[in-house]
């Protein structure tokens, strides 16, 4: 039991230093909270980014003080309770030795004590356990309020800045593109001078609200800072989010605002920007930000998107050079097999586009395809040659599907793809050009013509259906694909 204790005592203060770092990088080393929409006197009040880093620190040292009183008052009762064990063992000691009389009285009077302080000891660490319950659930509170924007309730600067982070991650390793979109108030100062800040911190909170209810579930809204909003939407590229941009735009010009008996109304200018490889966070951010001044530039209540060279509106019908090239060809497919998202990756990403096509009344559709007999391809040439066709093939995928849509790895010989507003019919035209530029072979330096034969299942998406039961029925069909060709092979008569 005493080593229990230890234990205990030493996880208490592990805890204890632990939350103590974690609220000094949240406090001192915080970034600074966009403030509400208010004008002061530098002179007179510090900047907020100064009051809140006191105000953290010292609800971290008062933090830290009641878990340093937990630890201490257990660090009591443990050696309380040793001492207690440690005295009851030697009259136990004593009465089985023969130095003191043997007595049942005596012994059953121990084993009470025994029991008496293990139960003290057990409730003391009950009651230690609850205390430290409610030291981490207002860690925890502590933390959701330092991400957290207190006017309009969006997410932060400092969540948005490790969400672009997060999102460049995915974009390296996996190559699944992302877009930000940074807005706007048009000429909020003005508003703010003829209607007041009340009004104007108004305005920012039913912006807030429009961002929240125009984003899809996996979309992060953000306020940026000021009357500045960004937000951040993953696996999205740039045709994608020209129509978001369009959306959130008609979205925040569409709405009217009561405030004092008036019903107010702003518009809005938004930058677009898809990361490229020749991004960073930062270059992504300034890339939005070249767009949503050429926005303003054109008059305001508008939306440009950023190529990588030029800003251009996201309502022209503009050749787009994110999109599939003209005249692209393999070499230029840098994507092989290997760096395809993997089955965990595609079920994550689909259930995020599920809940966005349950929303907006979307189709989404899922293919799973299949190489023919890529076992025995893969036991008569051997592995590299049976990698080297993955990669072939994936390429060849690729070029057939648009931009949009969604290509995975499965397992060996297979891969999951997601198509992004398509019904069953038109994902059945999309899986035939596959198979068809798939049919075209594998023919490697040395070696002849592989043909190459492919079958494939199809799930559109129902009505409250899950990512795992889609990818289910997709299975589901390929599986009765093949098994009715294999039927209709072995049935059909064989040719004198």
């Amino acid at each position: 039991m005493a080593t229990l204790c230890l234990v205990i005592l030493f996880a208490f203060i592990a805890l204890a230093g632990g939350f103590a770092c974690g609220v000094w990088w949240y406090g001192a080393g915080a970034a600074p909270v966009a403030a509400p929409n208010r004008q002061v006197d530098p002179q007179q009040v510090p900047p907020e980014p100064v009051v809140e880093a006191e105000r953290t620190a010292e609800w971290a040292v008062m933090a830290f003080q009641r878990i340093q009183d937990v630890a201490s008052a257990l660090t009591g009762d443990a050696g309380s309770h040793t001492s207690k064990v440690d005295a009851i063992t030697a009259e136990l000691q004593s009465i089985a030795t023969g130095q003191s009389d043997v007595s049942s009285d005596a012994v059953l009077h121990a084993l009470h004590q025994i029991a008496d302080a293990s139960a003290a000891l057990k409730q003391r660490l009950s009651m230690a356990e609850k205390q430290l319950e409610s030291q981490a659930s207002e860690l925890h509170s502590f933390e959701t309020e330092a991400r957290t924007d207190s006017l309009t309730g969006l997410a932060n600067r400092r969540a948005f800045d490790d969400e672009m982070k997060r999102q460049y991650e995915i974009w390296q390793r996996q190559n699944i593109p992302f877009t930000l979109l940074i807005f706007d108030i048009d000429k909020f100062k003005s508003f703010n001078d003829s209607h007041g800040h009340q009004a104007g911190d108004e305005v920012l909170r039913n912006v807030g609200k429009l961002l929240v209810h125009t984003a899809r579930q996996m979309d992060l809204p953000c306020r940026y800072g000021g009357e500045e909003f960004a937000v951040v939407l993953p696996a999205t590229d740039i045709r994608e989010a020209r129509v978001a941009a369009e959306r959130f735009r008609k979205a925040i010009e569409n709405a009217s605002i009561s405030f004092g008996g008036e019903q107010l109304k702003v518009t809005s200018s938004i930058g677009v920007a898809q990361i490229s490889d020749a991004d960073d966070p930062a270059h992504l951010i300034r890339r939005a930000d070249e767009a949503l001044y050429r926005s303003k530039e054109a008059g305001r209540n508008c939306a440009y998107w950023h190529d990588g060279h030029h800003c251009l509106p996201v309502t022209a019908d503009v050749a787009e050079p994110q999109a599939a090239p003209v005249q692209k060809t393999l070499h230029e497919t840098v994507q092989s097999f290997e760096r395809l998202p993997s089955k965990k990756s595609f079920l994550d990403i689909l259930q995020r586009r599920i809940a966005e096509s349950q929303r907006f009344g979307i189709p989404l559709t899922v293919v799973q395809l299949k190489i023919d007999n890529y076992p025995a391809i893969k036991r008569e040439y051997g592995k590299t040659f049976a990698r080297e066709l993955l990669d072939s093939v994936a390429q060849r995928a690729q070029l057939t599907l648009r931009q949009m849509d969604l290509l995975a790895r499965y397992d060996d010989g297979e891969f999951l793809i997601m198509l992004v507003r398509c019904s069953k019919h038109e994902a059945l035209d999309v899986a035939e050009r596959l198979q068809a530029a798939i049919a075209e072979g594998y023919n490697p330096t040395g070696v002849a013509r592989l043909p190459l034969s492919t079958h494939f299942g199809i799930a559109q998406l129902d009505s409250k259906e899950t990512a795992e039961a889609m990818m289910s029925r997709a299975a589901d069909s390929l599986e009765s694909t093949v098994t009715k060709e294999y039927s209709l092979a072995n049935s059909s008569p064989t040719a004198e």
